[in-house]
């Protein structure tokens, strides 16, 4: 397999967490730097503005509005103010379900977090979702349905089978990141997603490359692990997750059918 020419040109990081590095201004050179497209999600709509107001410097940071599944039980409150967020990018993350917790009361607040922010999301017609779904898969799937009519990335995804099947079939992307390619199942999973739906995240910092916190362009490491799986060069590894990220983010999504298979 030939190595790339060009590793730094043209990545893609669909889930990473700028807010949570203290050393903002040096992360964003870095990605500017590189030209990597990098979707910049918070956790809850109180640090929202902080990743903003960085992104008006940079076309390639691209910031997301969240509310972490892990954080309703403290942060619910700020549902609300997440909605006129929603005005001012294209991009809601992290959101989603975690099933981590066996507390009934603590999953139903999740789910009516999760469905009140697809819904809202619904309405605008274009935006991308960045889901979390640990232990949750089935039920993030049913929240989110067939008929969501913007774009949905389900990051680190862990399901079953079954539930990618479903996943496909609600017209879901995937994110892999470094843990994924790492693991025998991730890498199972991997191998059995359409290579129209797949892009690349790093999760930095929870992620660790090289014994520090993943940044966005240490997804060059995992694009050389799916140019493995997929037996093609890195830059035609590349290529393929940059059209995918086009796809994502077209405009007319009624006009682009994806393929299931």
């Amino acid at each position: 397999m030939r190595k790339s020419d060009s590793d730094s040109d043209g990545l893609v990081d669909a889930h990473f967490h700028f807010d949570l590095f203290k050393d903002s201004a040096e992360v964003l050179a870095e990605i500017a730097s590189r030209r990597v497209r990098t979707i910049a999600v918070t956790n809850a709509p109180s640090v929202f503005h902080h990743t903003l107001k960085f992104s008006r410097t940079s076309p390639y940071l691209l910031p997301a509005v969240g509310l972490h599944p892990e954080l309703v039980a403290t942060h619910g409150r700020e549902l609300d103010s997440m909605w006129p967020l929603l005005d001012q990018t294209r991009f809601v993350g992290e959101v989603g379900l975690d099933y981590v917790t066996s507390d009934r009361e603590n999953r139903a607040a999740q789910r009516g977090v999760f469905s009140s922010i697809v819904e809202r999301c619904a309405t605008y017609g274009d935006k991308v979702l960045s889901v979390h779904s640990r232990r949750s898969a089935a039920d993030v799937i049913a929240v989110i349905g067939g008929n969501y009519p913007g774009r949905v990335i389900l990051h680190w995804f862990s399901g079953s089978r079954r539930d990618l099947d479903r996943g496909l079939e609600a017209g879901c992307f995937f994110s892999v990141g470094p843990a994924m390619v790492k693991s025998s199942n991730g890498l199972s999973l991997l191998s059995a997603m359409p290579r129209d739906r797949v892009l690349t995240e790093t999760d930095g910092p929870f992620v660790q490359s090289g014994g520090r916190p993943a940044r966005p362009g240490d997804v060059a490491s995992v694009v050389e692990a799916i140019a493995q799986v997929w037996n093609v060069s890195q830059d035609e590894t590349k290529s393929t997750i940059s059209r995918n990220f086009e796809s994502l983010l077209a405009t007319d999504l009624r006009s682009r059918p994806l393929a299931t298979a």
